[in-house]
């Protein structure tokens, strides 16, 4: 089977489960978590819900790095750009995201296609103001590396 046709089915069976528990539109879904690249359409909704987990994962292992500079010398010049404050929002953050990911976990031992299509549509709802968050935090860091730092601050990490 082609990848295309193999696509077509599968989003043939996205809009089946779509009707039936109203989670969000296959091209938002797609777009956000590449759903299409789903080789074992079986279990469609258990493997979107991983497809949510491998994402939150990649942010809560990041934010945690950050919360917890002790890894290495990136997490530990990127926790400097932050403020108090700043780290405030970032637990604000870090919580609700760790909060999706345990729930990804749990329903990975208790898991049905109900379980799956609430989670869904439960972390749709809150995906577009975390992904704001998240990548406001990111663009920080990124611009973290633009910037000289004060060499005392770079001897007092390796010393």
């Amino acid at each position: 089977m082609s990848p295309e046709s193999s696509c077509s089915v599968m989003k043939e069976l996205y809009e089946g489960l779509k009707a039936r528990y109203r989670i969000p539109a296959f091209d938002v879904m797609d777009r956000e978590f590449e759903i299409s690249t789903i080789e074992d359409d079986e279990f469609l909704l258990r493997e979107i819900r991983r497809k949510i987990e491998d994402k939150l994962e990649s942010a809560v292992k990041m934010f945690n790095e950050l919360l917890h500079p002790e890894s290495g010398f990136a997490s530990y010049r990127e926790a400097n750009v932050f403020s108090d404050a700043d780290r405030e929002a970032i637990i604000l953050l870090y919580k609700r995201l760790m909060y999706f990911n345990r729930l990804a976990t749990e329903l990975s031992f208790d898991d049905s296609d109900e379980l799956n299509a609430r989670f869904i549509n439960d972390f749709m709802k809150e995906w577009p103001e975390l992904k704001r968050s998240i990548l406001s935090f990111v663009r920080r860091m990124k611009e973290s590396w633009q910037k000289d730092i004060p060499k005392k601050e770079v001897v007092g990490y390796l010393g």
